[in-house]
């Protein structure tokens, strides 16, 4: 069995096991059998099916195409490239791609949230950190053009993009920016992708 063919069993096993709990939940409303206490142990369950995730990680050396992998999984349902080339790609955030049924979009955690000491678990518990960019899914070239703003940069001093921990003497010293007062970072700290594409439809995330 391929992995499409598994994914799809996966999802197909959420949905028959989330219906058999709902029925459950009915049926001793119906004949007043329903316990507090366990009608709010299924509803949790039935809470964490609808969200659950199959996590699949891409990790790879630089230019060994990762980029390119992911691109034609996307290019055969949109047909467009999405993500940054491989070039680029060194400047991006890093990216978590998912189907959230709320909508199409892209959430972009602030790189200065490095300075408090909220992990990014907690960050996606507060939507206040978030910049949300809605994606119209009748319009690739909408989408294509949102996806650039992963690679957005800002200039900070060189104090702050060491509290922010991306100051590395070592590698300026390698990249002539020993000196610099100024350097060049990402704006972002992370990225949440929302896309309405098959796979993820079916339960896949992909981290990148």
């Amino acid at each position: 069995m391929n992995f499409t063919a598994q994914l799809h069993e996966y999802a197909q096993w959420r949905k028959n096991t989330a219906q058999a709990i709902e029925m459950y939940c009915e049926w001793c409303e119906r004949y007043e059998l329903a316990d507090e206490q366990v009608t709010g142990e299924l509803l949790g369950i039935l809470n964490a099916l609808n969200s659950a995730r199959i996590t699949l990680a891409f990790a790879a050396e630089f230019l060994r195409g990762k980029t390119e992998l992911m691109n034609a999984l996307f290019y055969s349902e949109m047909g467009l490239k999405l993500l940054p080339s491989a070039v680029e790609s060194a400047r991006s955030c890093p990216s978590e791609l998912f189907y959230d049924e709320a909508g199409c979009y892209i959430r972009l955690l602030d790189i200065d949230t490095r300075l408090d000491d909220s992990s990014l678990i907690e960050c996606k518990r507060n939507s206040e950190n978030w910049t949300q960019i809605d994606l119209d899914c009748d319009s690739p070239e909408q989408i294509q053009e949102a996806f650039k703003e992963l690679l957005a940069v800002k200039k900070v001093s060189r104090e702050h993009a060491y509290k922010l921990g991306l100051w590395n003497e070592r590698e300026a010293n390698r990249s002539g920016l020993l000196d610099a007062e100024e350097l060049e970072i990402p704006c972002w700290r992370y990225a949440l992708i929302s896309l309405p594409h098959p796979i993820l439809k079916q339960g896949l995330s992909i981290l990148d």
